[in-house]
C-alpha cells in the first residue's frame, strides 16, 4: 500500500509464545486440543492445558495470568454441548466470562466447528472502529507467524457506511473502495511492512454483514475469521459474533477492544476531510 515506508518504526510486538487450552474432559472441549497442538509448534509456543475444577471461569482467568498466556484456544461450549444440555446455547458460562473479562486474544471454536488443518488463509472483519483495528493488528501478527494470506472484509450497510467511510449522496462505489483501502492502511499503520505484506485482498461487499461474511468464509474456505468486539453478548449487541457462533464452521479469533494511548483512526466526516 502507498505510504507504507512512513510507518516502519516503533512497532508494538505481540508474541504468541504461551497458549492456554481449558479442557473439561468432554469430546467437545477436546476439539480445541487439536487446534492448539497444531498452533503451538508453528508459533514456538508452550502449550498449557487447564483441567476443569469447581470454578472454571475464575480458574481460567487466573491461569492466563499465571502462565502469561498470549492466546487462549477453546470451544464455545464443552461438557454441556457433548451431553446435549441447553442445545440452543451459543456459549458456555466459562467462555462468556473469558471473552467478557480477558483482553487476551481467543481462538474460539463454534458449536458447528469442523477441523480443517492446516489453515492457509484468514479473513478479518473491518469496521473502522478501534476494536476492529486492534483485531487487524493481532491478525497481521498471527498470519505472519503462520504464513497465512490475510484478506480484509468490509460490508457496506447504511450504518457502517456512515460510521467509517463517510456518507454523501453522490458517492460512487469505487470511491468507497478507495476509502476502504485508506481505512485499512491507517488501521495497519502500527505494524511493520513485513506483516502488512500478508494482506491479500480488501473486499467491499453490500448487504447484511453476517450473511456476506459467512458467504465469503465459504467461498474462500477461510481457516479462521478475526474480529474485534466490545465484550458483551447482551440483547441487541454483538449481532455479527452471535451469527458466527450459530453458523460458522471455522475458528473465530476474537480480539477484545482495550483502551490505549494512541492516535485514533479518522472515521466518518474526519476521514472524508483528511482524504480531501
Amino acid at each position: 500500500m502507498a505510504g507504507e515506508e512512513a510507518f516502519d518504526k516503533g512497532f508494538p510486538t505481540m508474541s504468541f509464545d504461551s497458549i492456554l487450552v481449558p479442557h473439561d474432559g468432554s469430546p467437545e472441549a477436546a476439539k480445541a486440543l487439536g487446534c492448539a497442538a497444531w498452533l503451538a509448534p508453528r508459533l514456538r509456543a508452550t502449550l498449557h492445558v487447564l483441567e476443569s475444577s469447581a470454578e472454571p471461569a475464575s480458574d481460567l482467568l487466573a491461569a492466563i495470568d499465571a502462565h502469561q498466556a498470549k492466546l487462549v484456544v477453546m470451544t464455545a461450549r464443552g461438557a454441556s454441548a457433548s451431553a446435549g444440555v441447553e442445545p440452543g446455547r451459543r456459549m458456555g458460562r466459562a467462555g462468556e466470562v473469558l471473552i467478557r473479562e480477558s483482553t487476551v486474544p481467543v481462538v474460539l471454536l463454534p458449536v458447528h466447528y469442523r477441523e480443517a488443518l492446516p489453515w492457509t488463509s484468514m479473513l478479518v472483519a473491518a469496521s473502522g472502529e478501534p476494536a476492529a483495528d486492534q483485531a487487524l493488528e493481532a491478525a497481521l501478527q498471527l498470519a505472519t507467524a503462520l504464513g497465512l494470506e490475510l484478506d480484509v472484509f468490509y460490508c457496506e450497510s447504511p450504518r457502517t457506511k456512515a460510521q467509517a467511510l463517510g456518507e454523501y449522496a453522490d458517492a460512487v462505489h469505487h470511491e468507497y473502495g478507495e476509502r476502504l483501502q485508506e481505512l485499512v492502511r491507517r488501521a495497519a499503520a502500527r505494524r511493520p511492512a513485513e506483516e502488512r505484506g500478508c494482506i491479500g485482498q480488501v473486499l467491499l461487499c453490500r448487504g447484511d454483514p453476517a450473511d456476506e461474511l459467512l458467504a465469503q468464509v465459504a467461498q474462500r474456505r477461510a481457516g479462521v475469521v478475526a474480529l474485534g468486539w466490545h465484550g458483551t453478548l447482551g440483547a441487541g449487541r454483538a449481532l455479527l459474533l452471535k451469527r458466527l457462533l450459530d453458523e460458522a464452521e471455522c475458528p473465530l479469533l476474537l480480539v477484545r477492544h482495550a483502551a490505549r494511548p494512541a492516535s485514533r483512526l479518522k472515521v466518518g466526516e474526519e476521514l472524508q476531510r483528511a482524504a480531501g
